[in-house]
């Protein structure tokens, strides 16, 4: 009894960590927004924007408007106590591009399949494994 106990234990944390990597890719991407960064946040006014500086470091700031030649949001919106929101001001010569986190049908779709993919391989091996009476090494 107890190693039918220990297997399924042990068939359920294989099942887990092999669905856990499934969380880590998410169904979203970041797409440039374009024609112009002060364009697009004029047109579209996104919730939150990627911001690409010149230099190549990149910036998240929340509510992000155009304020004459600069672009104006709240950047700082982690959960520790250092990352306090903030508002933080940028020239728009300083912006090389904005992105914005869109829902991705290919990511979803290959995410939907890979899914799939574990769970009929888990069922494969456990179907071969109470057939075999074999519990594993686990």
């Amino acid at each position: 009894m107890t190693s039918t106990l220990a297997g399924i234990r042990c068939r359920r944390r294989v099942v887990s960590c092999l669905l856990l990597p499934l969380y880590l890719p998410a169904c979203s991407s970041w797409r440039v927004g374009t024609p112009t960064p002060a364009q697009f946040v004029e047109n579209e006014r996104p919730a939150s924007v990627r911001v690409t500086r010149t230099d190549g470091s990149m910036l998240d700031l929340g509510s992000p408007v155009v304020r004459g030649d600069s672009l104006v949001g709240t950047s700082g919106l982690g959960l520790a106590r250092v990352d306090m929101p903030r508002t933080v001001s940028l020239p728009l010569s300083d912006v090389r591009s904005v992105a914005v986190r869109r829902f991705s049908v290919g990511r979803t779709l290959l995410l939907v399949g890979v899914g799939i993919a574990v769970l009929v391989v888990a069922a494969c091996a456990e179907s071969s494994s109470s057939t075999n009476n074999f519990a594993g090494p686990c």
